[in-house]
């Protein structure tokens, strides 16, 4: 398991290496500096402030999920276990998801399991409403994106299928738990009837955290937060194009595209999602909107910059205290 861990840890360096290369390579350092310098402050202001609104957004739609199982979880114990997630994603990739079912665990008693569950649903919305936004950047700029980026779409419709898949089998265990559990245990219990007790316990555990999905009245509660949640991070995305002259004419619509690519940069597992993101947002600036390299790299770290302290400044400390308190009752 050690060695396995250590193995993703040195994959997940190596990548972040060779985008970090590809994103700067060829750009000239005082370049990039002085396009670093003349950035907007009242600009930068206004990107934190909408990057705290879509924390909330977030922690309402995973609120809605946890809705059934939990209603006591207020939007505050939400955002900040969303804050603890992003803060020790930045230092370890995909760590955060673990760690905010257990934020909520230490702060309302939750059961982590359930609580996963709902981080798988809301994970898979994630990706369903990028590959929404993927296709509307295609649209937005028409055949610009494809030759610019050629396996975006190929790849994108190969996720939709399994996003639905995934979404369809878990409603369906939902749906159907109790046989669900029993074709488990028919299985397993050949093999270990201890195994099969255990995997049962959490399988059922696993479900509770689907219960949102039974209901269609909680999905349009979902679309309608999804979508705010997107709008604002487009609106974040918009901020940083603002913050610098070169930038600063481009619209919403642009915006919307490189949330689109930096999402996608977001998706590769490197640590704070540094190297894909820079990349992919640079060169998204550089060949689709014509920015120059050095102003689009500058507008790409100042965002991720600005994000990744944001998290470690606010979900650092979250975590640290909850630690402690929790440390103090146990």
């Amino acid at each position: 398991m050690i060695l396995k861990r250590a193995l993703q840890f040195l994959v997940s360096l190596g990548l972040m290496a060779l985008f970090l290369y590809w994103a700067f390579k060829g750009t000239d350092p005082g370049a990039l500096w002085g396009a670093v310098r003349q950035i907007s402050l009242p600009w930068v202001v206004v990107l934190l402030v909408i990057t705290c609104v879509t924390v909330q957004l977030r922690a309402w739609r995973w609120q809605l999920l946890m809705r059934p199982f939990a209603p006591g979880v207020s939007n505050w114990d939400a955002s900040l276990a969303l804050v603890i997630c992003y803060a020790a994603n930045i230092a370890i990739p995909r760590s955060g998801e673990a760690l905010r079912a257990l934020s909520l665990n230490w702060t309302r008693g939750l059961p982590v399991t359930s609580v996963v569950a709902t981080v798988v649903v809301e994970r898979i919305l994630d990706l369903v409403w990028l590959i929404i936004f993927v296709g509307i950047s295609l649209l937005l700029l028409r055949g610009r994106l494809d030759d610019a980026f050629p396996l975006l779409a190929p790849l994108s419709l190969l996720a939709l299928v399994g996003c639905i898949f995934l979404l369809a089998a878990l409603v369906l265990t939902s749906l159907y738990r109790e046989r669900a559990l029993v074709l488990v245990e028919g299985i397993l219990s050949r093999i270990s009837r201890p195994l099969a007790a255990k995997v049962c316990g959490l399988l059922e555990t696993f479900t509770h955290g689907l219960e949102a999905l039974h209901s269609p009245a909680v999905y349009a509660e979902i679309v309608l937060s999804s979508s705010l949640l997107n709008l604002g991070y487009a609106l974040i995305i918009y901020a940083s194009f603002s913050c610098f002259a070169e930038t600063t004419g481009l619209g919403l619509g642009a915006s919307v595209v490189i949330m689109t690519l930096s999402s996608v940069g977001v998706i590769i597992p490197t640590a704070a999602s540094a190297g894909p993101y820079h990349f992919l947002f640079s060169q998204g600036l550089h060949q689709l909107y014509g920015i120059p390299e050095a102003p689009a790299l500058a507008c790409a770290t100042v965002t991720h910059a600005l994000a990744t302290l944001f998290y470690l400044v606010v979900g650092g400390p979250a975590l640290w205290l909850q630690w402690r308190r929790h440390k103090d009752r146990a």
